[in-house]
């Protein structure tokens, strides 16, 4: 009986790892799409969208925090920023696109690389957050640690299964 658990565990972790992969690889490729659209139109495009979210919601309270909070980062927005902004969205696209898709083949090599992708990018969103204090990327960072998580029992579970045969 303990058994017939254990396998029904494992094949919603399985269904649950597809999932959460798949979820990742689509996000990836709007980074990629949201990184080319900022690199061309530049910082105006965001400034549009942000003014415009924004206004509504200072209309109805002018001391609503996301709003100013928004408003208030335009202006910290220097070029430099604007690059990395644009690099990172296009690199982190790529590479969760590229791991995504090698997981979903079972390419066995492509589970410590994307614990190793994700472990960086992990770190470094860390490291961002105590900058910028962003509950979104607590959030992104959280979600991507569950990945992590998950990727590690995948490859422990298909490890077992190459030892087997």
């Amino acid at each position: 009986m303990l058994k017939i658990n254990f396998k029904i565990n494992k094949k919603i972790l399985d269904r649950i790892f597809e999932l959460v992969i798949l979820i990742k690889s689509f996000f990836g490729f709007f980074e990629i799409l949201a990184g080319i659209i900022f690199a061309i139109s530049g910082k105006l495009i965001v400034n549009n969208i942000i003014i415009a979210f924004a206004q509504q919601e200072i209309a109805d309270d002018k001391n609503d925090f996301l709003a100013n909070f928004l408003i208030n980062s335009l202006h910290d927005f220097s070029a430099g920023t604007y690059l990395f902004t644009v690099i990172y969205l296009i690199l982190h696209g790529v590479i969760n696109i590229f791991l995504g898709i090698s997981l979903m083949k079972n390419k066995i090599w492509a589970y410590p690389w994307a614990v190793a992708g994700f472990s960086f990018f992990i770190t470094y969103q860390i490291l961002r957050y105590f900058y910028t204090h962003s509950i979104l990327l607590l959030f992104l960072t959280l979600f991507d640690v569950f990945i992590v998580i998950l990727v590690l029992l995948e490859y422990k579970n298909k490890k077992k299964v190459r030892l087997v045969r």
